[in-house]
């Protein structure tokens, strides 16, 4: 059935004005869900990267649904480091931060176990990378080297031994070229295999050292200083509804 035209028109501008309307209306935030977190006073906290403030903070924190890298940090204390994802309006999580401090017998003997792995727990990744590829190079060379030095002294011995029974002079002296070649070879991939040893234990001495003397300053650094409660959420809470650009400038004396 067709509408009579003096109908036809007001049912068209309003369904203009309600597409307008969707059109125009705001998106819809994410749901939000409630994140409360428990932990010594003075740490500071961060959320994918972005800092939060101090614990304890002001209050709990109203966060969109989402997944979230949540880190607490203290001078002289191993940094916490947690995955999260929170579900809509209803989740409410309650997270306890435990912090413990560093220890120099950890920070020293764990490099025996593999060269580096004491920097690399005080927070030094680009040092104890060095260390550990240093052993590990170090060993490898070693284990070559000794593989070769096994087969080459077979050689010398099996060409010795021909040596021994040859009666002809061209043949002695042949072998015997041969034999002191080999006997060569052999005393070669000995010093190789010393070398990667000496560079093995050598990567786990001063990767232990390192340990031992970064240990206070990492232990007793000054980190930042605790500033008045509070949260700085509102920037996650935006960062799906429009782009944003952040700069900062810290100074430290």
């Amino acid at each position: 059935m067709r509408l009579p035209r003096r109908l036809f028109a007001p049912s068209l501008s309003l369904a203009a004005a309600a597409l307008a309307v969707a059109l125009l209306a705001p998106a819809p935030r994410a749901a939000a869900a409630t994140l409360q977190l428990a932990g010594p006073a003075g740490a500071n906290v961060s959320l994918n990267g972005s800092f939060i403030g101090f614990l304890p903070l002001a209050e709990p924190l109203t966060l969109p649904a989402g997944q979230y890298n949540l880190a607490c940090e203290m001078p002289g204390m191993i940094p916490f480091r947690q995955h999260l994802e929170l579900g809509d309006a209803g989740d409410r999580r309650h997270v306890t931060i435990h912090l413990l401090p560093y220890s120099r017998r950890t920070a020293v003997l764990s490099n025996v176990a593999l060269a580096g792995l004491g920097p690399r727990y005080l927070g030094h990744g680009t040092r104890g990378l060095v260390y550990s590829a240093t052993e590990v190079g170090g060993l490898l060379l070693a284990l070559h080297s000794e593989l070769g030095r096994s087969n080459a002294q077979k050689e010398y011995l099996l060409a010795l031994d021909a040596y021994g029974q040859a009666v002809n002079a061209d043949d002695i002296a042949t072998l015997r070229a041969a034999a002191d070649a080999k006997y060569q070879d052999a005393k070669n991939a000995a010093n190789l295999r010393d070398l990667g040893l000496t560079a093995a234990i050598g990567a786990v001495v001063v990767s232990m050292v390192d340990a031992w003397l970064s240990f206070d300053g990492v232990a007793a650094g000054a980190g930042e200083l605790p500033q008045p409660a509070g949260t700085h959420v509102s920037a996650l809470m935006d960062a799906s509804a429009s782009p944003s650009f952040h700069s900062a400038v810290r100074l430290s004396f």
